[in-house]
């Protein structure tokens, strides 16, 4: 048996997907029979521009053959994220024929690789599975109509119906936000079966709480991790909490994107000098850098989209037992504050509101009990286990 797993990111890329997506092909291995084969077709590593790590074209290890195909450096712009999608899924799927697997996988937070899934198996004659990690046609709708409300629209009305196809042609759909299901039954699309899986834990950071930790220190530290870019909304949030909270706080922030140059230039125009970019760095050392943060920082922007989703980054937060500072509305919202005492949650975008939560953070008790309960339930390797159980079964 053959199974192909399309992800356009995969380790040692840095992305949520591709630890999601890793912890995922780790269980499947271990319920495949000795001759069965999971084929991984995905990029030699992209994400960001600074950190770039060679890899093999073809990597294999006991069950698991990954094929990377090489795609153009992009320059975070919408346009050249397009183009290397694009490059990547003729060269995906040239590659899929040759293995001509009996099942599809495709991970989509952009829906070009559920839509390389979905072609490939119609292709192939063989059925496939998504797992749904983003709502891309009201993202990209929501995004194009603060610039345009003809080309929002239109964009709006295209990906909603390739979305529809897609997910009414699978054999399972999985969503890592409860919310995904409502809004597609809304859409008429029947989502009876389908799964809830969602992101969870690491191992890297299961048994990394550090809620016993007592700071002293006269400048509190805050830390940001993941992304920047338009989604995170960073650049209408930080500059001015920054400069309104005064030095008495330092704000380092480890990632990158789009947004990132412009959020630099927003920091250098205003003279501030209590944030701090860092590139992305391994997970490894990545632990440092929660030891020494005294809050951790959390925010999306102000769209609809973004009411539905529920960021990865968030299991990783709560299991540090570290205060956290959320700018987030809609189902995230509501999923931080029923999973954790130790959260301050303000509406995207207020300034007010946000300075206001870190001055009162620190008075919040953390519960280590609460963290190990919590750490238990989402351990991202149980919970992609009872996941490849439940897609095996579309097989």
């Amino acid at each position: 048996m053959k199974i192909v797993l399309f992800t356009f990111y995969y380790p040692p890329d840095i992305s949520a997907g591709s630890f999601r997506m890793i912890a995922l092909a780790e269980s499947l291995i271990k319920k495949l029979n000795n001759n069965d084969e999971l084929h991984i077709i995905t990029t030699h590593p992209s994400r960001y521009k600074s950190h770039k790590v060679i890899a093999k074209d073809i990597e294999i290890n006991d069950k698991i053959i990954i094929h990377r195909i090489k795609v153009p450096n992009h320059y975070n712009s919408m346009f050249s994220q397009a183009y290397m999608y694009i490059i990547y899924a003729f060269s995906a799927y040239k590659v899929s024929k040759k293995i001509n697997p009996i099942f599809i996988i495709g991970s989509t937070s952009r829906l070009m690789t559920g839509l390389l899934a979905g072609f490939s198996s119609w292709r192939l004659g063989c059925k496939y599975f998504i797992d749904l990690r983003d709502i891309f046609s009201e993202t990209i709708s929501d995004l194009f109509l603060r610039r345009s409300k003809i080309l929002g629209s239109i964009f709006k009305i295209m990906f909603t119906f390739l979305e529809k196809k897609l997910l009414k042609n699978a054999s399972g759909v999985n969503v890592v936000s409860e919310d995904f299901s409502d809004y597609f039954k809304k859409e008429s699309i029947d989502v009876s079966n389908w799964s809830f899986y969602p992101n969870g834990v690491d191992k890297e950071f299961l048994n990394s709480s550090l809620s016993n930790k007592t700071n002293y220190k006269n400048v509190k530290s805050i830390l940001y991790v993941g992304n920047i870019g338009s989604g995170q909304g960073l650049k209408t949030i930080l500059p001015a909490v920054a400069k309104k909270i005064g030095n008495s706080y330092q704000f380092l922030l480890i990632g990158d994107g789009r947004e990132r140059a412009s959020l630099e230039e927003n920091i250098k125009n205003n003279n501030i000098d209590n944030i701090k970019i860092l590139s992305p760095v391994l997970r490894k050392n990545l632990i440092k850098h929660y030891h020494d943060a005294d809050i951790l920082f959390l925010h999306l922007n102000n769209l609809p989209a973004f009411q539905r989703v529920l960021p990865s980054k968030i299991f990783e937060y709560i299991a540090m037992g570290k205060p956290i500072i959320a700018g987030l509305s809609g189902y995230s919202a509501n999923f931080i504050l029923e999973n954790t005492e130790y959260v301050s949650v303000f509406y995207p975008g207020n300034v007010d509101q946000c300075v206001n939560s870190i001055k009162k953070i620190e008075s919040l008790e953390i519960n280590k009990d609460q963290i190990a309960i919590f750490n238990k339930k989402y351990d991202r390797q149980k919970i992609m286990n009872e996941m490849a159980d439940h897609i095996l079964t579309k097989v």
